[in-house]
């Protein structure tokens, strides 16, 4: 028998190698398509061996879109303005693993090594991210069946293509959610694994809002605890005592080294492409080409903008002049396709967000610092969401709102997917699944829990019209992705 933990362990294997396996016979199928997208160059006096074919025979529907990116940064760095859109930890780690291939596999050549490299940091990334996910939902939700069920459809979810595609959403929710139940846990060491989350996506930097506000909340307990009243007088009492001061440094602490990687970057963009220097960069002739050709803005140009900028940060300069990102700039009638694609999960969200505010309405204004006080003649309802999931509503409501009216409309669903448990809360306490058991085994039937890839999605007897149109969304968006984007057709 499989406990749930070892069930969506395997499930999560079993999920990515069904998607690699996908992702090779559509590219097999069909030829790709012609995409007006930025594709690294080749190094034509690079070596390619039979081995080299094979790798790109079995994951060239990976390397799609934003994966040529990671795999540019991986070889080469930040040569082009526009590659600094791409945040390092990701390509770094790539870079750290493909050299070992290539130490071991020396008939391999460098972008074959990148590709499996790229591939095993997703495929292990995701099943830990999986577990940690399940590990963060039977906290905050307190039910193990409904946190499995979540798990489960975070394995399918409708972004889950670029999950194994050459993305960092793989790594970036596992960062997140590990980060998540960190905070949590008040763990003082949660700056560090928010800090590498700013160093793979730029909204890593929302992250940091979970430690800040359950420490907050703590010191207002302590506070309430002490004091049965406040004023200006109990409020300095409370600030100087020496455990309260511990605890302002110690978020002090968790800000600046969570920022510092951020920083640090920023400081880094300036340097390579800012500041001149005094021997000339060496760059190789076939990117110096690309860039001829393709307009791009190279290392130490004097047309670089953001640098004279008073404050000389790149990446809104670059989303805003190669992606025209900015607030409502994809409001045109051309773009209906893609709002039409991001819908199902801004309804979901947005839902799940409404609900939970109708039902936790004076909990939600408060903040959760002032807890409810249930009226003894007033009937207990039993409430569909914990009032725990606060600061994660809160969290899903920003970046709602933020997909809906800054970034490409069509992204939301990848950025979401990876970013907010919400969706999977939500569908997973929607969606009809009848316990078989009463107590921890209810989470599947008898021949589900001794298989390693029988679960409730697929052998469930009945189905109502939420159950049916979930699946669709999930399992719909999952294969068409991996249809769309291993031949290079445009997805979410």
């Amino acid at each position: 028998m499989y406990k749930p933990r070892k069930k969506i362990f395997w499930f999560a294997i079993i999920s990515r190698i069904t998607v690699l396996s996908l992702q090779f016979v559509f590219n097999i199928l069909c030829s790709d398509h012609y995409a007006d997208a930025f594709r690294s160059p080749n190094d034509i006096s690079e070596s390619v061996s039979l081995y080299d074919n094979i790798v790109t025979l079995l994951f060239d529907g990976i390397t799609r879109w934003d994966g040529q990116y990671f795999i540019h940064i991986t070889k080469y760095g930040y040569t082009y303005e526009n590659i600094l859109a791409f945040y390092p930890l990701y390509p770094i780690l790539i870079r750290i693993i493909a050299a070992c291939i290539r130490k071991i596999f020396f008939s391999l050549n460098i972008n074959s090594s990148i590709i499996i490299a790229a591939t095993l940091i997703n495929l292990i990334c995701f099943v830990k991210s999986a577990i940690i996910f399940y590990d963060l939902s039977k906290v905050v939700l307190k039910n193990g069946n409904t946190a499995y069920r979540a798990a489960i459809l975070y394995c399918v979810n409708p972004a889950t293509i670029f999950f194994s595609a050459i993305y960092s959403e793989s790594l970036f929710a596992y960062l997140t959610y590990y980060s998540m139940l960190k905070s949590i846990n008040l763990d003082v060491y949660v700056a560090f694994p928010i800090g590498l989350s700013i160093l793979t996506r730029s909204n890593g930097m929302v992250n940091i809002g979970f430690p800040i506000y359950f420490q907050l909340r703590k010191l207002y307990n302590n506070f309430v605890t002490k004091y049965d009243k406040f004023s200006f007088r109990t409020l300095c009492q409370f600030v100087f005592k020496v455990t309260t001061l511990k605890s302002i440094c110690l978020l002090c602490n968790i800000v600046i080294i969570s920022t510092a990687p951020f920083i640090l970057l920023q400081v880094y963009n300036y340097i390579i492409f800012c500041v001149p220097r005094s021997n000339e960069i060496f760059i190789p002739q076939h990117i110096l080409n690309h860039s001829i050709i393709n307009n791009f803005e190279l290392q130490g140009s004097s047309n670089i903008e953001w640098c004279h900028a008073m404050l000389p940060v790149a990446y809104s300069y670059v989303q805003n002049k190669y992606w025209n990102v900015g607030f409502l700039k994809y409001y045109a009638v051309k773009q209906i396709p893609n709002f039409i694609l991001a819908v199902p999960i801004l309804y979901i969200m947005i839902t799940c967000i409404k609900e939970y505010i109708v039902e936790h309405s004076k909990y939600f204004c408060t903040l959760g610092f002032i807890e409810r006080i249930n009226d003894t003649a007033e009937v207990v309802k039993v409430k569909k969401y914990p009032a725990e999931m606060l600061v994660f509503i809160v969290h899903g409501l920003f970046m709602t709102i933020f997909c809906i009216f800054f970034v490409h409309i069509q992204v939301s669903t990848r950025l979401l997917c990876s970013a907010s448990p919400l969706i999977y809360w939500y569908c997973a306490s929607t969606i009809s699944c009848t316990p078989h058991y009463n107590d921890e085994r209810g989470y599947e039937s008898i021949e589900n829990i001794y298989s390693k890839w029988k679960v409730f999605l697929f052998t469930q007897k009945k189905y109502i019209l939420k159950d049916k149109l979930i699946l669709a969304y999930f399992l719909g968006y999952a294969i068409i992705g991996c249809f769309m984007f291993s031949n290079f057709l445009p997805w979410t």
